[in-house]
């Protein structure tokens, strides 16, 4: 089974605006500031090991906060421990995962929520922050990807064979010799 976001669990729902998500009451208690970074993620359809990002969530506070993220468009996206606990003066890194790169997705704004509650709370929202995600196209054709880069890259001449770990030794050491 794929881990991610809750598919069921969307940003957008019913209530009255400037309510939150699902038209819950502001949080009674005080006000955590959600601290992350990036502010913004930035996709790349053309990565080599597929698109994906790390989100870093830092708790300030002296105490334990549950966390839980939340996507506008869940089947985009897998997103790796999307709910658990970050330790007080601590952070946590998030992978998220973009599972659709195709072109109709490319340069289409999605959006990420992190909320956090204190441990125990049942539930209570003591802070919340919009992360907006963006899947940017290829930095050049896709049919152009699978071949060779027709420019030469400058190396060494053929045949010559690559530098061992003892060659620069030595050139470390001709180095220091000739400072002195």
């Amino acid at each position: 089974m794929r881990r991610g976001a809750p598919q069921d669990q969307e940003l957008v729902g019913p209530g009255p605006p400037g309510r939150g998500s699902r038209g819950a009451p502001p949080p009674l208690g005080p006000v955590v500031p959600v601290l992350v970074f990036p502010p913004d993620l930035v996709f790349r359809a053309d990565q080599r090991s597929g698109p994906r990002q790390l989100l870093t969530l830092y708790n300030p506070t002296g105490t334990a906060l549950r966390f839980r993220v939340l996507c506008t468009a869940p089947a985009k996206y897998t997103v790796f421990d999307a709910e658990g606990y970050v330790k007080p003066q601590s952070c946590i890194d998030i992978v998220i995962r973009h599972v659709a790169p195709i072109p109709s997705h490319y340069d289409v704004q999605d959006r990420f929520r992190i909320e956090l509650s204190e441990e125990g709370a049942e539930g209570r929202v003591v802070g919340r922050k919009d992360i907006t995600s963006i899947l940017r196209a290829p930095a050049y054709p896709l049919e152009l990807q699978g071949q060779p880069d027709p420019a030469p890259r400058p190396g060494p001449p053929a045949g010559t064979p690559p530098p061992t770990a003892r060659h620069f030794q030595e050139r470390l050491l001709t180095m220091v010799f000739l400072r002195t």
